[in-house]
């Protein structure tokens, strides 16, 4: 039975769906959302439901200024995000007894679970589909737009979103790519050969360099797998590598 959950990350509150599948289970996969998308996206929502189909623990949750969840444009920043991820990560450990995390993220977000404290949390793995990790991503966002939101303040991005200059001060500290150099979990990254948005031979190179790791090709697939059956395809991929005991 999918709950929703409130919960406060300093004054603001945040908004998220748990569904416990197995009670004796202390691990839950926590999927989070892309930029300018939220809990309830058609990634999310899919993951969530074949997570549940195979009686897998899942949260997902709306990032600061997404969804449900409180703050306005000048809130949104990759640092704020890291902060949303990590108290989401305590709240499910002190309110709801986990102790083990699976991280699932959809382009930004993949970037975002990328840069969680892996040092403090205990992370079993690492789904990354379509990340935005790269400099080749035209979702990472420098050069001309930055240009524009520090002369005018804001930079205006898809369904009507606002990235303030801070945000792209902000986005230029983190080398999400850099950290998953050095974390031996296993990880999973999930891309279509049609991605639109992300360099598919950016994160094969990537992920090449990285320890434990694989990458799944998907046919046809664009950013967000849009077609059913790659879809289709992209849950069962990463259904079957949550579950293989082996990794």
């Amino acid at each position: 039975m999918e709950k929703k959950v409130i919960y406060k990350d300093g004054h603001l509150n945040l908004y998220g769906l748990i569904n416990i599948n197995d009670e004796r289970s202390k691990t839950i996969a926590v999927i989070c959302h892309a930029r300018n998308s939220n809990k309830s996206s058609k990634p999310t929502t899919r993951i969530a439901e074949a997570l549940n189909n195979k009686l897998i623990n899942n949260f997902r949750f709306d990032f600061i200024s997404c969804g449900e969840s409180d703050g306005g444009y000048w809130d949104y920043t990759i640092s704020k995000m890291i902060k949303n991820l990590h108290t989401t990560l305590d709240m499910l450990h002190d309110d709801y007894g986990f102790e083990e995390f699976i991280l699932i993220g959809c382009s930004l977000g993949g970037r975002l679970i990328s840069l969680v404290d892996h040092k403090k949390y205990k992370i079993k793995k690492l789904v990354l589909w379509y990340p935005a990790l790269g400099n080749r991503s035209i979702l990472n966002l420098p050069g001309k737009k930055e240009r524009i939101a520090k002369k005018k303040g804001t930079y205006p991005i898809e369904k009507g979103r606002l990235l303030t200059y801070e945000y792209f001060k902000d986005e230029r500290k983190y080398h999400a790519y850099r950290k998953l150099y050095h974390w031996n979990i296993p990880k999973l990254f999930v891309q279509g050969d049609s991605d639109e948005f992300v360099s598919m031979k950016e994160n094969q190179e990537i992920c090449s360099k990285c320890p434990n790791s694989e990458m799944i090709i998907i046919e046809d697939g664009d950013h967000g797998f849009h077609k059913e059956k790659c879809m289709v395809e992209a849950l069962k991929k990463t259904v079957d590598f949550i579950r293989d005991k082996s990794k």
